[in-house]
């Protein structure tokens, strides 16, 4: 249905471009991104916030390591914007579900320490111009 190489390429990209927080130079920077882990996705799946939902691309994301992370995930729609969804202090183990009422199955995602507002996350103007 859609290109997996395209799927790999966009996950790439959002690992590459994932944020880092600034670390004692003795210590490694941690790439919280790494901790979001895709654990499912579906096609056609029941989207309570889409008028019509046939379409829809479902991802569901979970925080796979031990500390709490604040997340963004975008959600490419099948006009190539992106729909743009935050969640803050994810605990460990903690899931989400992000979505596209007709998507193209690609998905983006950022991760930082929770409450690090150092770490800034890229608006949805300049991931719609930049993806």
């Amino acid at each position: 249905m859609h290109s997996i190489s395209s799927l790999i390429l966009i996950i790439s990209l959002a690992v590459s471009g994932a944020w880092t927080t600034p670390t004692d130079s003795n210590q490694p920077q941690t790439d919280y991104s790494q901790c979001v882990q895709k654990y499912r996705s579906a096609w056609g799946e029941d989207c309570s916030q889409c008028t019509n939902w046939k379409d829809s691309y479902v991802v569901y994301l979970k925080n796979t390591c031990t500390e709490p992370i604040d997340v963004m995930v975008c959600v490419q729609e099948e006009s190539k914007q992106w729909k743009k969804f935050q969640h803050t202090s994810m605990a460990s183990g903690d899931s989400l579900r992000a979505y596209a009422c007709v998507g193209t199955g690609k998905y983006l995602a950022w991760a930082r320490r929770a409450g690090d507002e150092s770490v800034t996350f890229p608006t949805i103007e300049q991931v719609n111009s930049d993806y």
